[in-house]
């Protein structure tokens, strides 16, 4: 006896669960919640089958089944979140001398903070974008850096951070 006929030889309820537990079984190696709401949908209309016995209707159940859990199951999985990610830019309350410690106000609270660039120093009030943190001290550099022209570029401009050996 093949697998074909020996499934064509179960009754609708089996063939359901038996999908349903594979759909389960996947849904684990993977870790998609898509794929366990297929597979919960398919056991639940197993359950339904011991009473319902036309396809269509077990058919019409699952996917319904189906797609309202994947909608719902789509919606707890975390998603990332803007709000939750620190901010990026700091103050400077406190001058930060070359080689030496000054104070940022970072999200609402004063921190220590040492420049990234050991020989630069930062004026009071200027904005600098924390880049690390070691222990207590915030690691930044200038939102703005003095250009050998006199020009001033900002961080993340094509000239912003290049060597100027180039």
């Amino acid at each position: 006896m093949n697998v074909l006929e020996f499934l064509q030889n179960q009754p609708a309820h089996i063939l359901w669960l038996l999908a349903g537990l594979g759909f389960l079984g996947i849904a684990m190696l993977i870790a998609d919640p898509t794929v366990f709401a297929l597979g919960f949908a398919a056991i639940i209309t197993a359950i339904a089958a011991l009473t319902v016995h036309n396809t269509p209707g077990l058919l019409l159940i699952w996917g319904i089944l189906s797609v309202s859990m994947a909608v719902v199951l789509r919606g707890l999985v975390p998603q990332e979140s803007r709000d939750l990610k620190p901010a990026t830019e700091a103050r400077v309350s406190r001058v930060i001398l070359p080689g030496g410690v000054g104070e940022v106000t970072y999200e609402g609270s004063y921190w220590t903070a040492r420049c990234q660039i050991s020989d630069m120093s930062i004026a009071n009030g200027q904005v600098v974008h924390v880049v690390g943190r070691q222990g207590n001290t915030l690691i930044v550099l200038p939102s703005t850096f003095p250009d050998n022209g006199g020009m001033v570029d900002q961080i993340g401009s094509p000239n912003g951070l290049e060597d100027s050996n180039t």
